[in-house]
């Protein structure tokens, strides 16, 4: 799996890179961004399966990274505020992880990231994610 990670803090950038190390060590961290444009900016060029996005950023917010994705991606929010949660559920938000951030809460995400993404070179599987987005889409006339 490739993630991007989104915060406007290094230290927690760091923290988010050596928990994925422990628990999830498939995982690729293709970008890291300090504020939201260059957050959206490397989604949309790297296209990672998901990213870990801070709410309050420099320039573009999380949420408005995540509004404004022109590519399939999934997103968590990392965060200090649980005001927003609302907000990024409506964002297509994975999971809403409140810092600090453990381990054990950051293994519950990367289970759900899982199991939200096909299984890579699985041409079945993106058969059938295909059909399930299509049959999703509003019949047009």
């Amino acid at each position: 799996m490739r993630l991007l990670i989104a915060d406007d803090e290094s230290p927690l950038r760091a923290w988010l890179k050596r928990l994925l190390a422990q628990i999830a060590p498939d995982v690729e961290i293709v970008a890291e961004a300090g504020d939201g444009a260059t957050a959206l900016a490397e989604i949309e060029r790297l296209r990672p399966d998901a990213a870990f996005l801070d709410i309050r950023m420099p320039g573009l917010s999380g949420l408005e990274v995540a509004s404004r994705l022109a590519v399939p991606c999934r997103v968590a929010f990392v965060t200090a505020y649980d005001e927003f949660a609302v907000q990024a559920f409506e964002n297509a938000a994975l999971d809403y992880l409140l810092k600090p951030v453990t381990a054990e809460r950051l293994a519950v995400t990367m289970q759900r990231l899982r199991t939200a993404l096909p299984p890579q070179n699985d041409p079945a599987a993106l058969a059938r994610e295909l059909l399930a987005q299509l049959a999703a889409r509003p019949a047009t006339p």
